[in-house]
């Protein structure tokens, strides 16, 4: 008994020191061949040419350029209408970081999704802006919120010069791509670039705070992205240390001088009465 026992506990050793948890993860810890060359590349500080032809929801002709007149920043998202999956998390993600910003579509930025898909249409995007309009409940949006679409040559002359890649998946009859908006500055620059579905409305404003060289946006706003950098590791801003240094020594400067005031002007005005 006591053999068998020492044979069965020899047995479970043997199988547990064989056994590693970590096998499938360090066997094959890459990416899918189908996913490698998806996703974005950082093209932030590049100018982009935006004389490209789209169309608009009612179907007229445009250029991407035409939204640039206005002056204010633009935000970007690369995506296609009828995406059973991504693309609709991540515009509902988008619209609900707009509607937690006290700032207006429309007014102070614009927003412009642009199908990759050159089969859509305005009979698409007609309806789908008009769903996204209702849902942030604002006047005026709607000249602020622009859906393109357009043909593979426009398409293509937007997506490479922005490095954004992705491919058509024969078998799921859908396009792999990530997630992700740019922020444009007025004259075409990509100002910064967020991944992902979810947005801080704050990274939003101080990205087109940024983007507008500080043209829009009060002046809480303007001092508070002096106390922020953009952090493109944890892809958000946070609070820069130097200028907070910068800060509190202005602020130690300002009261130490206005103590030596003080109690100059107290001097200064006990002399006066000695001599008198």
């Amino acid at each position: 008994m006591r053999i068998f026992i020492c044979f069965c506990f020899i047995l479970a050793l043997e199988s547990l020191s064989a056994y590693d948890p970590h096998s499938n993860l360090t066997r094959e810890n890459k990416l899918p061949k189908e996913l490698e060359n998806i996703g974005f590349s950082d093209v932030t500080g590049k100018t982009l040419k935006l004389d490209i032809p789209f169309k608009d929801e009612s179907g007229k002709e445009v250029l991407f350029s035409d939204y640039l007149t206005q002056g204010k920043p633009v935000l970007l998202s690369p995506v296609y209408f009828k995406c059973p999956t991504l693309c609709n998390y991540h515009l509902n993600g988008v619209f609900k970081s707009l509607k937690d910003m006290d700032w207006t579509l429309g007014k102070e930025y614009q927003y412009i999704a642009v199908s990759i898909d050159p089969k859509e249409n305005e009979s698409i995007s007609f309806p789908k802006k008009g769903a996204y309009l209702k849902d942030y409940g604002r006047d005026g949006a709607g000249t602020g919120l622009h859906l393109l679409t357009g043909s593979q040559e426009s398409i293509d002359a937007l997506t490479k010069q922005l490095d954004f890649r992705y491919a058509w998946d024969a078998d799921a009859k859908q396009y792999i791509h990530a997630s992700g908006v740019y922020v444009l500055t007025p004259a075409g620059r990509v100002s910064r670039i967020f991944q992902g579905i979810q947005l801080e409305p704050r990274d939003l404003k101080f990205a087109f705070l940024e983007a507008s060289s500080g043209k829009i946006g009060s002046f809480v706003d303007k001092f508070a992205l002096f106390c922020f950098q953009f952090d493109p590791r944890k892809n958000k801003y946070t609070i820069y240390a130097y200028r907070m240094m910068q800060f509190g020594g202005a602020v130690t400067l300002l009261l130490l001088g206005a103590f030596l005031y003080i109690n100059w002007r107290k001097i200064t005005n006990n002399n006066r009465q000695g001599v008198t």
